[in-house]
């Protein structure tokens, strides 16, 4: 067995190295600085869902997969569109007449030479817009969107004082590059909160003028948002031996230049598959390389308004890949190094194969001094995510470790400045091993266990009833075992055998059983964060039991911190209750996303956590009535948590079920039975 599999080794080598030698890293970056010419706003750039920019640049990504040799096709999907050629700002300063130019969000504002009124709003809170006159027009906020709340709460705030829009600047967060940084993001929110950006450099030098925190000026902007239009995501195919796929995937649209964010993993895909072909490569499997639309934003008046492309393929019946694709290997900001160690962020059932496998690849140690690793589960923030929860097992190359996020990220900055040849040069191969390794498998090589003994070690059993603790705990152990043995099982012919067609109905069976974790072990909280189900009633356990415990002790501050750890609670304390409330029914209720009945359960605590803020400075506050309302919320929430645990030790047993059923299928490929 030692021989054979060395033999396997040396012949995976051969074909690694041939395909690698076709591997042109000058194509890559070549290409993607010709992405930067397909733009809607001719200064600023913007390629974003159902504009004619996107539809320009879908087309010369179809013609180069062709000229690579791929079979291509536009994959029709239905969007919300948004297309932004630009808007300006000009006010009359000491030095004359100025203009600025802003930056934009998914909003709807159309305007020629509109004169009006920009009114310092502080940070665009309740607070910030009592007693302001805002009305038509328009306010100006300071955000940080990384540490306290997205745009949608100020936008939509501003919009019921009447504000025709905000105009945001970073206050630390995003766009940290540079004074001059414009920042764009997904907006969460409704076309009618018009929204668009600043930099802080023209802030600055616009409070210099205001008058009683207020200055004329006249707008010019074209932001026009359309609903259900149709976009294309590119598909290139090369053919293989079995029905089996895999993909390789990135996104087209993007904001500003889009150089890291994803111009470069759009052409190192492109790169990736030239190489193959140019090499003469006969696929087992069908590679398909798709470069997806709308992935920073594609659905109005939703929290879960990005990754809309990816989505839709998965969901419009636009393909065939469930049941056949074992992998979607995502790339994300390729072209940069994020941080001294290199992750890849999978889904659980890939974690032991990827570990593996990064043992293998030439040493990181030139291009990352402390390694590489593999972290769990995929979030919500890239494609992977929607390729994941529709039944395709996904990974992609982490971009968030890194300072890039704060700095350039979603900026005009993010351009070729940043390029590091070595790197990507490295991902390229590092990622072209680890698509022809997952060709060279005969079954997909999921790991259950990894989920399952994660899933037992996220349950405080301390604030558990004992018996549904005990009940789940069991449940998931037996599921962990039986999980193992079909790894085993999977990994001996995975080692042994080549790939075969006999093999892609055991991996349809596979495959079956990891939609089926992803349809029921995989919730969000109320920061779109990849939560198991009962992770979130945990945790809120937690936090109200704290607030409870410092309201005993009188410490409002303490209980107020407490408080806002709670569900969406955070809001609470800057914006009214029409605005929370609105943003908190949309994000239950929300269908057709990839976010749609992945929320778990709400406390509402706002009048709860408005009574404890009024109290801060009474030294004699009376708390009973805040104590009595979160011990009848802690009571509800343990009984929540338990009916998680009750549904998710039911699904256990389906899924061991799943399982059991695979390892009968598995087995019978090596003609044994089962025991």
């Amino acid at each position: 067995m030692e021989k054979e599999n060395d033999k396997k080794t040396e012949e995976f080598l051969g074909i690694f190295g041939k395909a690698a030698e076709k591997l042109d890293v000058k194509y890559s970056y070549d290409t993607a600085r010709k992405l930067e010419k397909f733009r809607s706003d001719p200064v600023l750039g913007y390629r974003t869902a159902g504009s004619e920019a996107e539809r320009l640049a879908g087309e010369f990504l179809y013609d180069e997969m062709r000229r690579i040799g791929l079979h291509t096709e536009k994959h029709a999907i239905t969007v919300d569109g948004w297309e932004f050629k630009g808007a300006t700002l000009t006010y009359s300063s000491c030095d004359g007449e100025k203009t600025v130019r802003l930056g934009g969000y998914q909003t709807h504002f159309v305007a020629d030479n509109l004169k009006t009124e920009l009114v310092d709003a502080g940070k665009g809170t309740e607070k910030d817009f009592a007693g302001l006159d805002v009305k038509g027009k328009i306010a100006l906020i300071r955000i940080n969107q990384r540490d306290e709340w997205w745009v949608n709460y100020p936008a939509y705030q501003a919009h019921l004082a009447g504000a025709i829009a905000i105009i945001a600047v970073q206050d630390k967060g995003y766009g940290e590059a540079d004074p001059q940084a414009l920042n764009a993001q997904d907006i969460c929110g409704i076309p009618e909160a018009a929204a668009f950006s600043m930099s802080k450099a023209d802030m600055l030098d616009i409070l210099e003028e205001m008058k009683n925190d207020r200055i004329a000026v006249t707008i010019n902007a074209d932001s026009r948002v359309r609903k259900n239009v149709t976009t294309y995501n590119i598909v290139g195919t090369l053919p293989g031996k079995t029905s089996q796929m895999i993909a390789v995937s990135a996104h087209y649209d993007s904001y500003f230049h889009g150089f890291e964010d994803d111009n470069t993993g759009i052409t190192m895909m492109l790169s990736i598959a030239n190489a193959l072909v140019s090499s003469g490569y006969k696929p087992e499997k069908t590679l398909v390389f798709v470069a997806f639309a709308a992935e920073e934003w594609g659905r109005t008046d939703s929290r879960y308004d990005w990754s809309a492309g990816a989505f839709a393929e998965m969901t419009q019946n636009v393909n065939d890949w469930r049941g056949r694709m074992i992998a979607d290997i995502n790339l994300e900001l390729p072209a940069i190094a994020h941080g001294k160690k290199h992750y890849i962020r999978s889904v659980y059932e890939y974690k032991r194969f990827l570990r593996e496998f990064l043992k293998a690849p030439e040493a990181f140690d030139s291009f990352y001094p402390e390694g590489a690793d593999v972290v769990c589960p995929v979030q919500t923030w890239s494609d992977d995510f929607s390729m994941a929860v529709s039944g395709i097992p996904s990974l992609v190359n982490d971009f968030t470790s890194g300072s890039f996020m704060e700095t350039h990220y979603h900026s005009q900055f993010d351009n070729n400045e940043s390029y590091d040849e070595r790197i990507y040069s490295f991902h390229h191969r590092l990622y072209l091993r680890l698509l022809l390794a997952f060709d060279r498998c005969p079954l997909p090589p999921l790991d259950f266990s990894a989920r399952i003994n994660k899933m037992l070690r996220s349950v405080r059993e301390s604030i558990c009833d004992e018996r549904v603790y005990d009940n789940f705990s069991e449940t998931a152990e037996e599921a962990a075992e039986t999980a193992e043995e079909l790894y085993d099982i999977v990994s001996d012919i995975n080692d042994s055998k080549c790939p075969e067609e006999r093999e892609s109905a055991a991996a349809s069976v596979l495959l079956d059983a990891f939609r089926f974790c992803e349809s029921n072990f995989v919730a969000l909280d109320w920061y779109e964060k990849s939560v198991f189900p009962h992770e979130t009633a945990q945790k809120n356990i937690e936090y109200m039991s704290r607030a409870l415990n410092a309201l005993e002790e009188n410490d409002a501050d303490a209980a107020k911190n407490a408080l806002t750890e709670v569900d969406d609670n955070s809001y609470a304390e800057a914006f009214d209750r029409t605005v929370t409330a609105r943003f908190a029914a949309k994000a239950l209720t929300d269908h057709g996303s990839w976010g749609s009945g992945r929320i778990t359960g709400h406390i509402d605590l706002f009048d709860v956590l408005r009574s404890v803020i009024s109290k801060r400075k009474d030294e004699n506050a009376d708390f009973t009535a805040e104590k009595y309302r979160l011990t009848a919320e802690i009571a509800a929430e343990r009984k929540n948590l338990g009916r998680l645990l009750e549904s998710e030790t039911d699904r256990l047993k389906t899924l061991t079920r799943k399982l059991k059923n695979a390892i009968i299928t598995v087995e019978a490929l090596n003609g044994r039975s089962w025991k």
